[in-house]
């Protein structure tokens, strides 16, 4: 067992962060030719209506993943008619899901002019956001087919597929804009290689498990009906916290600032949502693997693999923010021009909530792999209240713009968030008290202040005047190389430093 977890998550790991990169480089591709051909503001709708369907995605109400957690004991002892009944459950819900989302979402049409300052007519707004809501709705009637492959532990199968649609997709969409720049085809284009993708996966799944086709399905008892509901209660509580304060940065920008300034910020989370998901494909990828480590009864040694997790989830983000501390704004000029760069203290905050926000994966992880949800339930109103009170007195008091939504963020995730998810987990997973993980994120955060600090000024005294490609590329590598520096003296003589070199070491045999 202890062998298949390590081969899973290395496969998952690996498989996922090389996709991952070439998605990427897809993402910037297609964004350049968008904004060539449509423009800041269909660039800034873009963001606003990703906002407003992230918000609607709260009807999922973390059934998904609540269910996903209950199918991996069946998975571990191959009780096949608990999954097939899972499954079902899973279908049920999210057929209801997919309808509740396109109600509400038609419902909210009225309301966008009021979100909304532009020069684009609201007649065209309107079939934007309705092609937005189809591609939504069209995921969720295929997307409880995935949980099979994410529980038991192969999520690089769910990664190969969506790739390979998401190439098609994006070399269609480009020649489109090139012959035809029509927002409105763009996304129609989107919408039919969703659909096709999500069936692909359907018929992956039913060919890998034919025993899910069995028309019989047993019923659930009523202590695992019990824990999934408990589950959801706890897990729509964190959703519900996560979407808003997420969701809503560019609901507020478009209706406190423009819809220009929203495509300028978009840019800006494109790049570190692309670096903080790459992030999340290495740590993410063994959650199937941690759930069943607790699964099958190994949780004594959970504090040991969580103080693993969190310091690999410490090394990504500090490396990455070195490097974007010094190329982020450097990258934006060369990639769009000086006219799409925030002001300095905007692009500092961006880094800094990107910075919190991987911290949180560790937690992520583990809430969902030992089934925490339930204990969290009272943070999403805390979290909600606090991120929009400090997020509306910044903006219509203090007038900070983007810097006041970024500054409600950081208020809400580090001066409350972070913090109570650590509790609940050291609490109910570990039975320990929680000012060993106060040391250790306290400590690394130090870490990542002096390596950043001492290589942006260090590298301020050699680059001067336009950035250039070449001088990006200069500058990543010197960061690295400062970063590695500071890295090993802080850390070389550490266990889980150690742990790190052992990953390398088997994978390095793995690969002759």
């Amino acid at each position: 067992m202890k062998k298949d977890r390590l081969h899973y998550s290395i496969l998952n790991s690996s498989i996922s962060s090389v996709i991952y990169m070439l998605r990427l480089i897809m993402q910037f591709a297609i964004r350049t030719v968008f904004i060539h051909f449509l423009g800041k503001e269909f660039l800034g709708l873009n963001g606003l209506f990703t906002n407003i369907l992230s918000l609607l995605s709260m009807a999922e109400l973390g059934i998904g993943s609540s269910i996903v957690y209950s199918m991996y004991k069946p998975l571990a002892v191959g009780d096949q008619p608990k999954i097939r009944a899972l499954m079902q459950l899973y279908k049920k819900a999210y057929n209801y899901i997919g309808f509740l989302v396109g109600i509400i979402g038609l419902g909210l049409i009225p309301f966008l002019k009021y979100m909304i300052t532009s020069d684009i007519e609201m007649s065209t707004i309107y079939i934007i956001y309705i092609l937005f809501l189809a591609n939504s709705v069209v995921s969720y009637f295929f997307t409880y087919k995935r949980s099979m492959l994410i529980a038991d532990q192969r999520t690089y199968v769910t990664t190969i597929n969506d790739f390979i649609f998401l190439i098609v997709t994006t070399v269609v969409q480009i020649l489109f804009l090139f012959w035809y720049p029509n927002y409105v085809l763009y996304l129609t284009i989107q919408i039919l290689f969703t659909f096709i993708g999500n069936l692909s996966i359907s018929r992956i799944t039913d060919k890998e498990y034919p025993y899910l086709l069995d028309k019989h399905h047993e019923k659930l008892d009523k202590e695992t009906i019990t824990e999934i509901k408990k589950n959801v209660i706890g897990n729509v509580s964190s959703k519900i916290g996560g979407v808003i304060v997420m969701g809503t940065d560019n609901i507020l920008i478009s209706s406190f600032v423009s819809l220009t300034a929203v495509g300028l910020y978009s840019n800006y989370t494109l790049i570190v949502n692309s670096v903080q998901n790459l992030c999340k494909q290495v740590t993410n990828s063994i959650t199937a693997s941690i759930g069943n480590y607790a699964a099958t009864n190994e949780r004594s040694k959970g504090y040991e693999l969580f103080k693993k997790h969190f310091f690999v989830n410490h090394t990504l983000i500090f490396f990455s923010t070195v490097i974007l501390f010094n190329v982020l704004n450097d990258f934006i000029v060369w990639w769009l021009g000086d006219t799409f760069v925030l002001t300095e203290m905007a692009t500092i905050l961006v880094i800094v909530n990107y910075a919190i926000q991987v911290y949180r994966n560790t937690g992520f992880v583990f809430i969902e792999s030992y089934g925490l949800y339930w204990y969290q339930r009272k943070k999403a109103i805390i979290e909600a209240l606090i991120n929009l009170a400090a997020s509306l007195l910044l903006l219509i008091v203090f007038r900070l713009g983007i810097t006041g939504v970024l500054l409600g963020t950081i208020i809400s995730s580090f001066g409350f968030v972070i913090w109570y998810e650590a509790y609940i987990i050291y609490k109910y997973a570990f039975n320990l008290p929680m000012w060993n993980y106060v040391k250790k994120l306290a400590e690394y955060l130090v870490q990542i202040a002096i390596a950043s600090g001492s290589s942006v000024w260090l590298l301020n005294q050699f680059f001067t005047g336009s950035p250039s490609f070449t001088g990006v590329i200069a500058k990543v590598i010197l960061s690295v190389v400062i970063g590695l520096v500071w890295y090993l003296l802080f850390n070389f003589r550490k266990n889980e430093f150690r742990y790190i070199l052992r990953i390398f070491q088997n994978l390095l045999r793995r690969g002759k």
